[in-house]
């Protein structure tokens, strides 16, 4: 098996509509400090993304990677040489079996999903919305919120500051959003309000397939109910320039017998339960990836890694 290294944007050619294997979003990575990998392993491309450590570690991250066992072990041994403390995987299916030195881990990117069929008519997709779900888009509209297009960053950030202040999570900072929609594939809309911006939300396209990354909104204005006539602008648009899927890009994990609304049931107590809500109503086919997992490469610094994350 030969594993060849790709610097050139024309060889790069990986068999996924996942934006996070695209070469874009490479670049992108590189320009928020986290140098790519792009390995050719016989017909599969994999990129990761290397992240530092301190004392001169680093290990490779690589999300939604899809690899025969064969392949597998050998990308395993080429990040050894290459002097990694080791490998972090997130799978994109699960078709190989895990080393038994794997450590299990939590998923950095969304492990559950809601996605849409977007080769339906607009018609259709609203019928299977939920109802209220509909109502607050009609509600936007009569209540005479403008969807307009355009990168504006400064109103992203301004209403992501709100948003996270208000919801207490954490944020990038401004720099990532910066770097991020200078990319051709991001696209913002944002919705205006008696003059100003209330929301706005962030989408990537890679092939076929639309996402949405981000949304932030203001405390003000929340009766107008603006991110939902946001959503449902994007979903046209998307369906407009040919994409044929729609991922809402994070829900709570599903759970039977959970708190149902639509179509999906979720554990109340899980800290996306209103985003999913939110998410829930405009329907979608659920999508579950694999935990992620931890391929040690320097047993013996490994652990102490371990140990000093538990310490400080």
């Amino acid at each position: 098996m030969i594993i060849q290294e790709i610097t050139k944007q024309a060889d790069w050619k990986p068999k996924t509509n996942e934006f996070l294997q695209s070469w874009e979003w490479g670049e992108f990575q590189r320009a928020v400090g986290h140098e790519p990998v792009r390995l050719r392993v016989d017909n599969t491309y994999i990129q990761g993304f290397v992240q530092r450590l301190p004392f001169g570690q680093k290990f490779l991250y690589v999300p939604r990677m899809q690899i025969s066992d064969f392949g597998f072990q050998n990308i395993v041994q080429e990040m050894k040489t290459r002097g990694f403390l080791f490998v972090r995987i997130e799978p994109e299916n699960s078709a190989f079996n895990i080393q038994h030195s794997a450590m299990k881990m939590r998923c950095r990117q969304p492990q559950h999903t809601l996605v849409l069929d977007l080769t339906q008519s607009e018609e259709k997709l609203l019928t299977n919305m939920h109802s209220k779900t509909r109502y607050n888009i009609r509600l936007a509209e009569k209540k005479g919120v403008e969807i307009r297009e355009g990168k504006d960053v400064d109103v992203f950030w301004t209403l992501n500051t709100e948003t996270t202040d208000r919801d207490n999570f954490k944020s990038h900072d401004k720099t990532y959003y910066t770097k991020m929609l200078e990319m051709n594939s991001t696209h913002q809309l944002t919705a205006w309000y008696e003059g100003k911006p209330i929301a706005s939300q962030i989408y990537i396209g890679n092939e076929g397939v639309c996402t949405y990354l981000h949304g932030a909104s203001s405390n003000e204005h929340r009766n107008v109910m603006a991110p939902y006539l946001l959503q449902w602008r994007s979903i046209q648009i998307a369906k407009k320039f040919g994409k044929t899927e729609y991922d809402f890009w994070g829900v709570a994990a599903p759970k039977e017998g959970g708190k149902q609304f639509h179509t999906y049931a979720w554990g109340e107590t899980d800290k996306l339960n209103n985003v999913t809500r939110y998410k829930a109503g405009f329907g979608g086919t659920p999508i579950s990836y694999p935990d992620a997992f931890e391929i040690p490469l320097k047993p013996f610094q490994y652990k102490l890694f371990q140990l000093a994350k538990k310490v400080f």
